[in-house]
């Protein structure tokens, strides 16, 4: 039996949302805030519920995540785990079919067409169904062959609350100066979002909490509390920057996959950040310039997978600003253990 869904959307007062919607071209809706927990479009209240009773099924690996966060690398790695190292179809199956982003229909701005492909796709399986209402990305979901792989932004708050009883989560967490960065560069990308203020407009935006699918602290706080139950894998950007093998050895525990020493090395180098940033399954960035959903003249969508590359953009008024902001999300900004830059070995 559903059950109803528990949170009020608010639409943002009418100052923010002109606000917004002046820098961020593609909010022409609006956006709504579910009781601090996430901001999203206002088309968003009618998959809420859905997303919220989604059934997930046992076999079911969902990688989740503050965007720009690890997300596109830990849904590679953890699909090309997840299918006996299948490499050669990797390079070929973009990967938002083989790893479907669940409440993609939700921040997908209505003014915008749909992919082509994937619309097609739906109406072949649903002839005479609107997509927009029933949702090309839920029915990916449900059209994928176990196992699957499913990517979301979502907290857990928004997700059925006997999540973790029906399947497993990798949680991926990246230090948010760096997320900052790459979530500047992404919003400036996409057309979901089509950010058109510079890089200090866009830390006003952070450091206020107003931002798709934001705010970021509560998000991590609800992955960082169920990091010891034994369907979650909390994983740290920094960490698979570091040693990506040690990290791969922890997800094969994880995952089941039992993957041999040879075969991880294999997933290593398939999904090094040049491997994934030449393919077009992982880095669609030309494809969809061409097809009007990112914009052209900006960053690619990988673009350069490092960490401290925050150090290029703040400048001391900027880290002041950020530091304030910080402030503000104690105790949780302090009890995750971030670093900020680390040393990868030669």
């Amino acid at each position: 039996m559903a059950s109803e869904f528990p949170y009020v959307l608010n639409p943002f007062p009418e100052e923010v949302q002109t606000k917004l919607k002046a820098k961020f071209l593609g909010f022409r809706g609006g956006l709504v805030d579910v009781e601090g927990r996430h901001a999203m479009p206002a088309h968003y209240g009618r998959f809420a519920e859905r997303y919220f009773n989604y059934k997930f099924q046992k076999d079911d690996v969902l990688v989740m995540t503050f965007p720009r966060s690890g997300t596109t690398w830990t849904q590679e790695i953890v699909w090309t785990m997840r299918n006996q190292v299948d490499v050669d179809t990797a390079a070929k199956v973009p990967l938002d079919v083989r790893v479907p982003f669940i409440e993609f229909d939700s921040l997908q701005p209505e003014h915008l067409p749909l992919a082509a492909p994937i619309e097609e796709a739906y109406r072949s399986r649903h002839p005479g169904e609107d997509p927009r209402d029933k949702g090309i990305f839920l029915d990916l979901v449900d059209a994928l062959p176990s196992p699957r792989t499913i990517k979301t932004h979502l907290p857990f708050s928004l997700l059925r609350p006997d999540l973790l009883d029906s399947c497993k989560v990798v949680y991926v967490a990246r230090n948010p100066k760096d997320v900052c960065v790459s979530y500047y560069h992404q919003q400036r990308l996409v057309k979901v979002a089509e950010f058109v203020g510079d890089f200090p407009e866009y830390v006003d935006f952070w450091t206020q909490d107003l931002l798709l699918q934001a705010p970021y602290w509560p998000h991590l706080a609800e992955g960082w509390a169920r990091r010891h139950h034994p369907n979650v894998l909390f994983l740290f950007y920094e960490d698979m920057k570091e040693d990506i093998l040690r990290e791969l050895g922890r997800l094969n525990t994880f995952l089941g996959t039992a993957l041999t020493e040879s075969q991880l090395q294999t997933v290593a180098r398939h999904t090094s950040f040049s491997g994934m940033k030449s393919r077009g399954a992982t880095n669609p960035t030309a494809a969809l310039q061409e097809s009007g959903e990112f914009k052209k003249g900006e960053a690619a969508f990988i673009r350069k997978g490092t960490t401290g590359d925050w150090t290029n953009f703040f400048t001391p008024e900027l880290e002041e600003k950020f530091g304030e902001w910080m402030e503000k999300w104690r105790p949780t900004s302090e009890e995750i253990p971030f670093r900020y830059q680390i040393k990868i070995p030669e």
